[in-house]
């Protein structure tokens, strides 16, 4: 049994009995001296005492450092998050397009003559696609990248988004057999009524391109170990070149005029609202993609020895690779 006499309450202060005052185990029991005239009798309490402080102090210090909120020096910083960086790709698609109708304004010698609702057709030469006609005359493998109404993009990317530059070869013509409503003279005779088109050709197909600058941002759909699907809108403008081809009808003779070749010119200036979508291996180094594109482009340029001006929509839809051709995610330094 440990006796305390300060537990007691007892202590031999001069040879005579007092009252004690409290006071601190732990001061007491420590190494700090016993104050003069005060005599302690231990039995081994102070040991056991200090142990049990010890053990208790300890748990408290270990119940602090396992709350989920307590940080201490000795806890390492969370990692920071990696910077995004640059990435480059190469986007190589081609398209299905519709044209839309326009109200064109002819202006030259013989027609001063407005025509509405003018049917434009499709000239997706798509057969430079096909092996068998490789060999023909005039024709090689490599003309399937310009012949057919193929789309190309460079875009650069960081944090989703991206900046680009795109190219697109329409191949648009007057589509045949049109009987619509026109006012103005031809050939110098009044016409005003629904009456056939009186041209034989008119077509936009030679070296006929839009460039177009735009940005975009990219949204994730899906991430996964097989790879990701991500939706990217976007919005670009620019400016269409090409060189129109017409041919008419002499006034005399009847006979099919010659081709008259316009000059290769920057026709007008337009724009375009594409959404894409696009499903990419699991390092981004290849990828498939469906893409939508919404264009008008307000354009003027010749049509036999004067002009015509109209305002051109399309809307292309486009199938096609993606190629990553710069990610430095994918080349880890050693």
């Amino acid at each position: 049994m440990t006796l305390f006499m300060m537990l007691l309450g007892i202590v031999h202060v001069g040879g005579t009995s007092a009252r004690a005052q409290s006071r601190d185990l732990t001061s007491l029991c420590g190494l700090e001296p016993v104050p003069a005239g005060l005599v302690v009798i231990d039995d081994g309490f102070c040991h056991h005492y200090l142990e049990s402080e010890a053990e208790r102090l300890g748990k408290v210090v270990v119940a602090g450092l396992e709350a989920p909120k307590a940080h201490s020096a000795c806890t390492p910083a969370p990692s920071p998050t990696p910077k995004d960086r640059w990435k480059i790709r190469l986007y190589a698609s081609h398209s299905f397009t519709t044209y839309f109708n326009s109200d064109v304004k002819f202006d030259t010698s013989r027609y001063q003559v407005e025509i509405k609702d003018y049917e434009w057709a499709e000239r997706g030469s798509r057969s430079y696609f096909n092996p068998k006609y490789w060999g023909e005359e005039g024709r090689n493998p490599f003309q399937f990248i310009d012949e057919p109404s193929n789309t190309f993009t460079l875009s650069i990317e960081k944090d989703g988004h991206e900046f680009f530059l795109t190219s697109f070869h329409p191949k648009y013509l007057q589509a045949q057999g049109q009987v619509k409503p026109m006012a103005g003279t031809i050939d110098g005779q009044q016409v005003n009524g629904v009456l056939p088109v009186p041209f034989v050709e008119n077509r936009n197909t030679y070296r006929q391109i839009t460039l177009e600058a735009g940005y975009g941002h990219r949204f994730k759909l899906v991430d996964s170990r097989y790879g990701n699907l991500t939706y990217v809108p976007s919005v670009s403008a620019g400016v269409m070149i090409g060189g129109n081809v017409s041919r008419v009808r002499d006034p005399v003779t009847g006979e099919i005029t010659p081709e008259s070749q316009d000059a290769f010119r920057v026709q007008g200036l337009g724009g375009s609202l594409t959404n894409r979508l696009e499903f990419n291996t699991p390092k981004e180094r290849f990828g498939v993609f469906y893409e939508n594109k919404l264009s008008g482009f307000a354009l003027k340029h010749g049509f036999e020895d004067g002009t015509q001006q109209y305002n051109l929509g399309f809307m292309g839809n486009s199938v096609g690779m993606k190629f990553m051709l710069y990610n430095p995610a994918n080349h880890k330094k050693k």
